[in-house]
Order: C-alpha cells, then sequence, then structure tokens
C-alpha cells in the first residue's frame, strides 16, 4: 500500500524562533520526525513548510520538499486540515500521486518511535476504523478545574465538590499532536483526518512530550538522555 508521510513544519514560532531546528541531543527537533519515518512502513515522507532554512534541511536529509508552503497556510490561524489537503491536492495534480494511507507527523514530537506509526497502521487496517491518533491519558482532569473570572476562581464544574477523588473522573485521553493516521478516502470523503470511527493509540506520559515551550524542550532532553537510567532504580 502507498503510505504517505507528512510532516507540517512552520517556520515561524512565537515561543522558540526557528523551534523546529533547534537541537535536541545534537540533533535538530525535526530531525527526530525523519529518522522515526524512515524506519516506519511509511513509503513517502514529504515535509510541508514555509520556511527556507527548513527546507532545505528537509533535503539534505534526503526529505521530499516539493514546495514552500503559501503564506495563507503559513499562519497561526491556518488549519492542519488545509494544510494537509494542499499537500495533497499538490501531489495528486503535479505528481499524480495518491496514497492509501496519509499518516501526519508534527514535528514537536522527538519522543514518538517508528514502532508507534507502524502500530497506528496497523490499527487503522482493524474494522470500521477511519482514523488512528496518538492520545494521552489526562492526568490533570478539567472537572477538578477552574476559571478566573473577575478577580475571582469559578468551578469548570458546578459539582466540582464531588471529585475529591481521582478515583471518580471519567477517563479522559488528549491528543498528543505525535500521530494522526487516516485512509485517503476519510480525507475526501468527511473532509477531515478523523472520520466518525476513531481508535487511540494511548502513549505513556514520557512518550507524549509536544515541544512548545523552552522548558519542554528541557524535559524532552532530558527524558531522552535519562529515562531508561532512571526506571532501572526501580
Amino acid at each position: 500500500m502507498e503510505i504517505l508521510g507528512i510532516i507540517p513544519a512552520r517556520g515561524g514560532s512565537k515561543g522558540i524562533p526557528q523551534k523546529n531546528l533547534r537541537k535536541i541531543l545534537g540533533k535538530p527537533l525535526i530531525q527526530h520526525s525523519f529518522d522515526a519515518a524512515k524506519k516506519s512502513k511509511i513509503n513517502k515522507l514529504v515535509v510541508t513548510t514555509d520556511d527556507q532554512k527548513i527546507l532545505m534541511f528537509a533535503k539534505s536529509q534526503r526529505v521530499e520538499t516539493p514546495f514552500l508552503r503559501p503564506k495563507k497556510l503559513s499562519s497561526d490561524s491556518a488549519k492542519t486540515f488545509d494544510v494537509i489537503r494542499h499537500t495533497l491536492d499538490y501531489l495528486s495534480s503535479e505528481e499524480e500521486y495518491q496514497p492509501d494511507i496519509v499518516v501526519v507527523l508534527q514535528p514537536t514530537s522527538p519522543l514518538r518511535t517508528s514502532k508507534m506509526i507502524d502500530e497506528s497502521i496497523r490499527i487503522l487496517h482493524q474494522k470500521n476504523t477511519t482514523s488512528v491518533i496518538s492520545v494521552s491519558h489526562v492526568k490533570t482532569h478539567p472537572s477538578s478545574a477552574f476559571f478566573y473570572k473577575n478577580k475571582f476562581l469559578e468551578p469548570f464544574r458546578k459539582d466540582f465538590k464531588k471529585f475529591d477523588r481521582r478515583q471518580q473522573y471519567v477517563s479522559l485521553y488528549f491528543p498528543t499532536g505525535a500521530i494522526y493516521t487516516t485512509w485517503y478516502d476519510t480525507i475526501k470523503k468527511f473532509k477531515s483526518i478523523y472520520g466518525p470511527k476513531i481508535r487511540p493509540i494511548i502513549t505513556a506520559q514520557e512518550e507524549s512530550i509536544d515541544i512548545d515551550t523552552k522548558f519542554d524542550l528541557f524535559v524532552a532532553e532530558m527524558t531522552m538522555s535519562h529515562w531508561k537510567k532512571y526506571l532501572k532504580k526501580f
């Protein structure tokens, strides 16, 4: 089957300038996604970017960069689905290429592995599945959350007092952003990378780090450097 990997990598980042090229363990952040994708069942890998430096680095790693993304798809308000659709439309019209499966890999997830990618593809093949996304268990539950209003804290839920023990929470899962695996037909039919039948690939907390701040970079590098060694203590 034709399995297309798409890595959406904007150049602009307010929190960390040139975030996708910042190094973790001596490698640019985006290269960790390249390495995982190349070891997986993905057989065509494309980077969609608006940044010339990212484009040139991707080419140096022999990753396809067939275009510079239009500015309208590179703003903070640009939707990921529109970026994916633009990539698919370009490949269809310019290369006459149409995949069976599309795997979206955000470059801000350096702890994603090739095994996780391949597992998402395996799960997708199960009956009645339109997409598979990586999720992590919500540690801080919204049932006990507050919001700030008129200088006071207001409970997110009026019945928050009954959720004084973790065991009373309904299990919730949040997308990590590491993997979105879907059928090409799902995208065309539902105008979405999800569709109605979404299955999870549940990842551990240490595998779910999404780089957004300098602190996230620190946590990711410390995890990649020391976590396995630390676990041996137990």
